[in-house]
């Protein structure tokens, strides 16, 4: 059963702004040399990717298993 909800426009969100948090941001930070701040764009960018993989798993689970 199709299921029409919000969950396919959070993973492209997180996924998205995740890409651009490490294209954008960190590319910056690492230009002007600031440390702290590049790495935690870093791990925020990676956060957000992986956040995204994993909404989009479980969906796909929960889907597939208990739906």
């Amino acid at each position: 059963m199709v299921q029409i909800g919000y969950i396919n426009y959070l993973v492209i969100i997180f996924i998205v702004t995740g890409i651009f948090i490490l294209r954008y941001d960190a590319g910056t930070y690492k230009v002007a040399k600031m440390k702290k701040e590049y790495r935690v764009a870093r791990i925020t960018g990676w956060v957000n990717i992986v956040m995204g993989i994993f909404i989009y798993g479980a969906n796909w689970a929960y889907e597939t298993f208990f739906w």
